[in-house]
């Protein structure tokens, strides 16, 4: 029973043990700089302070353009229970060592699943835990899409199962690992992998029929359905909030019309993403060739070189103070910037490879046509003639962006199919012919092409990339580009020795020069040394700095503890000095009318195109921006006040009426706001009868992210302004006056407004979205569903184990059996 175990325990140690002494630097006490990490701590600094001081969570957050929910910052996870199995599955060891841990134990149980001998699945997930991909992503920030792409063995695993007619507990890790992968919130990643599923389901079906067995296909269709279906629910309090929100977003449909031709940079005139924004980080296709050879493309934009190398001897010979080891950008493929090559890894694709001739059934036909397909979908743009119909008529596909994520999937597939190959081998189900065949035909294909790069590809490319004027200024070309050539051959020669390596270890073992132990043994080394060697180019004990330079990131500058010295309870702020719609460092300390998203409010984004990046200053005002950073002397940024920042509220006294919303955003080109309210023809109705002058007073007296309280008194009924987002009808935000409830309406595209009776009066706005009470409530039952159910199938099996251990005879030693024994003990001494 040991012996049995002893596979499973020995999984759990050594990926344990791997991603411990990966990621080392961790238990030290250092973290990671991570880019777009370092942005998320803007956007939610505002949120993350009110949860501190009230324990409350904040749905809205008015850091970053003016305002805008939270479901898309920060996940929001409440009623989810899977939150405490994936808490449990980590061990409770933190990012990222706790996070690869569970990538590679979830690896293992899928390759497990599909039968593959479990010393080789060890192996195997190895080969994808430490995907250079994978540790590029956690490098760049990207966790939520990394945890994604980590739980979705679990869902293959369930897969299979129920179509091996393993109903209930196929079923149980299937809504497990559906649930898991929706609760990290990275649907772009969820729907790529949906997308590769429709060869499996109709791979089965063939299948199905082809044996008359169409009752169990509809069986296994049937519980995926309820599988899914929970795991959807369990992540409800985040979903159908982001659903109803998606439509009011820049991937929702226009709300302007457009005048004349579409512009394909704007997504402010199509339904979902405009093409041009889409696709960009689309491949090329030499950048395909990465998957094998990390460094056929440069690598990195920042590609760590040594400082021996000739053009570190070059820059030291200049004068210059090197690292042992810094960074050049040697990346020349066809995406803008990169952290990194996604990289399978040679020996992986190498496997996958023989896993198109050896492995036979619906799973082969989905990993191959699911990688197929993935590197198609890769090339976005620079494939524009297969993309645009996929971005034109597959449901959903123009919500997403940056074509090249969708490899993170394919990291998944290529090693999946690869050591399945590998485990027919060993197991002897397929024949040496077969087996000399398929190495023949993969090392002959791959190894060429390692061929070709390694003594042609120096003289076949340019090896320039657009930007590089900008950033090797102080480099000469002819050296970037030398260094460029000499990465693509070393790599070149690097994936052709390794490929060769573990092509000669099968062929000595299907020709019995080699125990299958030691097959698996020289195997695991060679995978170990290639995924590790590759990945400690850009995630290694250098990535990691003490807490408190990376807290220094976001220190104030002088110009900050200047602006928040002022104690207004709330007003807007303008930051010049970095790219205000991407940088999110005013947002941290700030309400700021810049950020970074790439899912913002259509009405800002519109507002931004038509106004904002136009200097409309009239638009500024009324946006209540009281501050303008602007760059000062010595690069020194400085607070300049706007006198004319028109503050929380105010009231009008004329009314501009319009047809549509192309003149209520055209009507802001020229108007006074401080008097005029632009008002949408579809809120006329509100304003009848209303003759406002204007007068009175209405003052902001009490501040949370959801939560505005204001007073007023007025001689007459007036219509107050707010100088806050509208995001509705309907979706949450709420009007009281004297605590009863008021409809509000929309004016000058943007903002709120309301109509307030005579006399003193207190305001209040609150964001209480329905749909997001619905949804915990949802979460809660779903999620509680799944984990009683994973409960209820774990005692049953442990419950039948331990009667089969109970009924299983002793086994009677005999003397001669206890004689052999004391001799080999003997000998051992």
């Amino acid at each position: 029973m040991f012996n049995k175990l002893l596979p499973y325990i020995s999984a759990v140690f050594l990926f344990l043990i791997i991603s411990v002494i990966y990621f080392y630097p961790q238990f030290q006490g250092l973290e990671m700089p991570k880019g777009d990490l370092t942005q998320w701590r803007g956007m939610v600094q505002e949120i993350k302070n009110y949860k501190a001081e009230t324990g409350k969570d904040a749905l809205w957050t008015n850091a970053m353009f003016g305002g805008m929910p939270t479901y898309q910052i920060d996940s929001i996870r409440k009623g989810n229970g899977l939150t405490v199995i994936q808490q449990l599955a980590r061990l409770g060891i933190p990012s990222p060592a706790g996070l690869f841990f569970v990538g590679m134990l979830s690896f293992f149980v899928m390759l497990v699943v599909l039968r593959v001998n479990t010393w080789l699945a060890i192996v195997g997930a190895i080969a994808f835990g430490l995907t250079t991909n994978n540790l590029v992503l956690f490098e760049a920030g990207h966790i939520s899409k990394l945890m994604a792409i980590l739980y979705l063995p679990l869902v293959i695993a369930g897969m299979i199962l129920v179509f091996r007619k393993r109903y209930l507990l196929g079923g149980a890790i299937f809504a497990l690992g559906t649930g898991l992968n929706l609760w990290a919130s990275h649907p772009q990643m969820s729907y790529y992998f949906v997308l590769t599923t429709v060869f499996f389901g109709i791979a089965e079906l063939v299948k199905a029929i082809r044996e008359k067995q169409l009752p169990d296909f509809l069986k296994a269709v049937g519980t995926l359905v309820i599988g899914g279906l929970l795991a959807l629910g369990s992540a409800a309090s985040n979903i159908l909030p982001t659903l109803e929100y998606a439509e009011d977003t820049m991937r929702g449909k226009p709300i302007l019309e457009a005048a004349g031709g579409i512009d394909p940079g704007s997504s402010s005139q199509t339904e979902g993403l405009a093409w041009d924004y889409a696709m960009q980080w689309s491949n090329a296709t030499i950048d395909l060739f990465s998957s094998f050879i990390p460094g056929v493309a440069g690598g990195a934009t920042n590609e760590p070189v040594s400082r021996d190398s000739e053009i570190g001897r070059e820059l030291t010979r200049r004068g210059a103070q090197l690292p042992p080891t810094f960074a050049l950008p040697l990346y020349w493929g066809g995406v803008g910037s990169t952290s990194g090559p996604i990289y399978f890894g040679a020996i992986a694709f190498f496997f996958f490879f023989m896993g198109l001739t050896l492995v036979k059934g619906p799973v082969k036909w989905w990993l191959a046509l699911g990688v197929l397909l993935t590197f198609l979908l890769s090339m976005g743009a620079n494939l524009e003639w297969f993309n645009r119909f996929i971005f034109e008529y597959i449901p959903l596909y123009n919500k997403f962006r940056t074509p090249n994520s969708v490899l993170s999937v394919t990291a998944v597939l290529v090693p999946a199919l690869g050591f399945m190959a590998v485990n027919r081998i060993i197991k002897g189900e397929v024949s040496t012919p077969e087996v000399m065949r398929s190495l023949l035909i993969s090392g002959g294909i791959l190894g060429a092409i390692c061929l070709f790069f390694l003594l042609l590809g120096p003289s076949m490319f340019d090896f320039t990339h657009p930007s590089d004027p900008q950033r090797a200024q102080n480099i000469q070309p002819e050296l970037l580009i030398a260094m460029r050539k000499s990465l693509m051959q070393s790599d070149a020669l690097r994936s052709l020795i390794l490929i060769g390596l573990s092509a000669a270890g099968i062929w000595a073992f299907i020709q019995n020069k080699l125990d299958q132990k030691w097959l698996m043994l020289g195997l695991g080394a060679l995978v170990l040394f290639d995924m590790w060697g590759v990945g400690r180019r850009y995630l290694n004990e250098d990535s990691f700095y003490p807490k408190r330079a990376i807290a220094n990131t976001h220190a104030p500058r002088p110009v900050d503890t200047q602006i928040l010295q002022d104690q207004a309870l709330s007003f807007r702020v303008l930051d010049l000095t970095e790219p205000t719609f991407v940088s999110t460092r005013a947002s941290y300390y700030h309400k700021s009318i810049g950020g970074n998203h790439a899912a913002k409010l259509q009405r800002i984004e519109d507002i931004i195109q038509h106004h904002i990046q136009q200097g409309n200053q009239a638009v500024l005002d009324m946006l209540n921006t009281k501050y303008f950073i602007q760059p000062g002397p010595d690069d020194q940024a400085t607070a300049v006040v706007n006198p004319g920042a028109l503050g929380n509220a105010w009231f009008v006294s004329d009314l501009e009426i319009v047809p549509n919303a192309n003149a209520e955003i055209d009507a802001l080109t020229d108007f006074d706001p401080s008097r005029t309210a632009v008002v949408n023809t579809e809120f006329q109705d509100y304003v009848s009868g209303l003759n406002p002058n204007g007068t009175g007073t209405i003052e902001l007296t009490a501040y949370a992210p959801d939560k505005l309280t204001y007073t007023s008194n007025t001689s007459g009924e007036q219509l107050a302004v707010f100088s806050e987002v509208w995001y509705g009808p309907d979706k949450g935000w709420k009007a009281y006056i004297d605590g009863e409830p008021l409809a509000h309406i929309r004016v000058n595209y943007l903002l709120r407004a309301l109509r307030v009776p005579a006399g003193q009066h207190t305001i209040v706005f609150e964001f209480s979205p329905g749909i997001y009470k619905a949804g915990v409530a949802i979460s809660l039952i779903s999620s509680l569903i799944i984990i009683l159910g994973i409960l209820g199938l774990a005692a049953y099996y442990a419950y039948g184990f331990w009667q089969n251990l109970q009924h299983q005879p002793a086994t009677k030693v005999t003397t001669s059996q206890k004689a052999k024994r004391t001799v080999a003990r003997k000998k051992k001494k």
